[in-house]
């Protein structure tokens, strides 16, 4: 269970506090911003509300929310030394919820396992998250991640996006499935060419690495899948891309 530092929730109108709801299941968005260093630093946050609000428009929920905002409803009085957290926030019709907890360290031997599943509305970052969180409690999180894959397409991780190396060509997966805010920053830095294409779960086995990346986990190699007796062969983009996610924590 997570060991959160606060956790509230405001009624929208006014802001006023009521009792903490997490939201889950309801309709409403969510978005997860790593909060990093002895100044906290709210690592692309920008973007993080960019794309929470975008959603809040698409769900028809007539909210916006700012910096300023989101800054004030953050608690002042805590007693931090070094942030490695993450804030959560989740919004519907008429309640925020924010909460902070500590992000875990994951382990450096991370495998995946292979689950025959599609989010809800998939390409906004939805709360309707119960069954996700349901199959989560069945897996050590600081060392495994759920790779979702419909019709034997692969999508994405439950907290992650996935790209799969093979023979120096980076490519993802193509359908429907949420782009998150790390994925996006990290293609629109690396300055090598990407493929979008539909990739089969069997393909996984010829690739030469599979990388995860979100904003909890950052940026992970995938040590192995062993449902289909996959073992990453190498290292090389994962260290190129880690190099460059780790300059937003400067």
């Amino acid at each position: 269970m997570a060991n959160f530092l606060f956790k509230k929730s405001y009624e929208l109108n006014h802001f006023t506090k009521v009792h903490y709801n997490h939201l889950w299941g309801s309709r409403g968005v969510f978005t997860t911003i790593r909060v990093y260093g002895a100044t906290p630093k709210f690592i692309l946050l920008k973007e993080h509300l960019c794309q929470l609000n975008t959603g809040l428009i698409k769900m028809k929920i007539n909210f916006s929310l700012t910096r300023k905002k989101l800054l004030e409803l953050i608690p002042k009085n805590l007693k931090i030394k070094n942030y490695n957290h993450l804030l959560r926030i989740a919004i519907k019709k008429n309640i925020i919820s924010i909460s902070l907890r500590p992000r875990l360290k994951l382990t450096n031997n991370f495998n995946c396992k292979l689950v025959n599943y599609q989010r809800t509305n998939p390409k906004i970052k939805n709360l309707q998250y119960k069954k996700i969180l349901s199959m989560q409690k069945g897996i050590d999180m600081q060392k495994m991640e759920l790779l979702f894959f419909n019709k034997k397409k692969l999508l994405e991780g439950s907290t992650t996006n996935i790209i799969m190396i093979k023979d120096n060509n980076i490519i993802l997966p193509k359908g429907n499935y949420y782009k998150g805010i790390t994925l996006n920053y990290l293609l629109s830095k690396i300055h090598t060419k990407y493929i979008f294409k539909p990739i089969s779960i069997f393909e996984l086995s010829d690739a030469d690495e599979i990388i995860l990346v979100g904003s909890g986990k950052g940026v992970i190699k995938v040590t192995s899948i062993p449902q289909i007796k996959w073992y990453s062969s190498s290292s090389k983009m994962f260290k190129r891309l880690s190099a460059i996610y780790k300059n937003q924590l400067i």
